[in-house]
């Protein structure tokens, strides 16, 4: 990780990965539920993957989710997708990310971003439609089915 590029300023269409882990949240027909977006106890930041050029190809965005099973069931967690646009103009308030490196994550912690938590529920839900407009990303799949 120590060699990675410092990330430059984010860029309007730059987009931001967000690992959903509980099927249960991504609804039929692609819809992503408001629950993607609740912070677990304790969190003081919601986290997001960067989506550098490496997570643009298909087998990026594979690798990455294999490579962030969920240690407990080894299920796969789904993805979904918001822009800096969507954080920083489409959200009231704006929820800017910000660069926060996860030095335990050898593979994609130099791509690590942070924002603030989302005021409400209604917060959660504008952020969840925005989600679902850009598109699932990767399903969620049982460890059982892969």
């Amino acid at each position: 990780m120590g060699d990675e590029p410092i990330l430059k300023p984010f860029q309007p269409e730059d987009s931001f990965l967000r690992r959903v882990g509980k099927k249960r949240y991504l609804r039929d027909g692609g819809e992503v539920s408001f629950e993607a977006f609740r912070p677990r106890d304790g969190e003081a930041s919601l986290s997001f993957t960067w989506q550098d050029e490496s997570l643009r190809s298909e087998e990026g965005l594979d690798e990455y989710q294999r490579n962030n099973a969920l240690r407990q069931s080894a299920d796969l967690p789904g993805l979904c997708r918001l822009t800096f646009h969507d954080l920083t103009v489409s959200l009231s308030p704006p929820l800017p990310p910000r660069h926060d490196p996860d030095n335990a994550d050898p593979r994609y912690g130099h791509l690590h971003c942070a924002t603030d938590l989302p005021c409400d529920e209604l917060h959660m839900e504008k952020m969840a439609k925005l989600a679902t407009r850009n598109g699932l990303v990767r399903l969620f799949v049982r460890a059982r089915r892969k």
